[in-house]
């Protein structure tokens, strides 16, 4: 094989090695606005109808599913192509404990601990302070355990994180705005997802 011979094949595995990368920057798009799709159906769901709390105990399981079945499908694709251009990728059951601790630890903390506390100025500011909590605790332990090079992921947690001083102290409408709050985290997260799965394919 001559340089010549060396430099388009070294030319050919670059522009594949950035068309997975580009591949896994759309899958952790796909991730977050699976949920975002999710959530947001919920919050119409709220609008339109008058249901009681234990829709909850149905809809978030159903919806889990869902994602989990969905995104793991999406994968299992991601899985198959970079194995035709010969790279392994690891399985994501490996990162599955931490990620599962990460939204545990978040719903404890945001959906148990926070609500059966006397913070916030009342009810509906101590119920969007939990939400909002869940979400930084759990994305941000999510990405700080196995994620740590995703950064694309940091507007999920920090702008909700950032907002959480804000609804404390909101008489009205606090939840509704850690709804668009959260939406807003995950849109922004899902744009730089995109925008760096196009970059890496220049």
């Amino acid at each position: 094989m001559d340089m010549e011979e060396v430099r388009e094949l070294k030319s050919v595995l670059e522009k594949v090695e950035r068309k997975l990368i580009a591949a896994g920057k759309m899958y952790g798009a796909l991730n977050f606005a699976v949920w975002l799709a999710i959530m947001l159906l919920y919050y119409d769901i709220l609008a339109l109808l008058d249901i009681p709390w234990q829709f909850n105990l149905v809809y978030w399981p159903i919806a889990f599913i869902v994602a989990i079945t969905f995104t793991g499908r999406v994968w299992k694709r991601f899985v198959e192509i970079a194995k035709a251009t010969g790279r392994e990728v690891e399985s994501s059951k490996r990162e599955g404990m931490p990620i599962a601790f990460s939204w545990i630890l978040g719903i404890i903390v945001g959906w148990i601990a926070i609500p059966q506390t006397s913070i916030a100025v009342n009810a509906e500011a101590r119920l969007a302070v939990g939400f909002l909590s869940f979400i930084t605790i759990s994305i941000a332990g999510m990405f700080a355990l196995v994620m740590k090079g995703e950064k694309e992921m940091i507007p999920a947690f920090l702008i909700p994180g950032i907002h959480i001083p804000i609804v404390w102290n909101m008489e009205n409408g606090a939840m509704i705005l850690a709804g668009f709050v959260v939406a807003l985290g995950f849109a922004v997260t899902i744009l730089i997802y995109i925008h760096n799965a196009f970059k890496a394919i220049e």
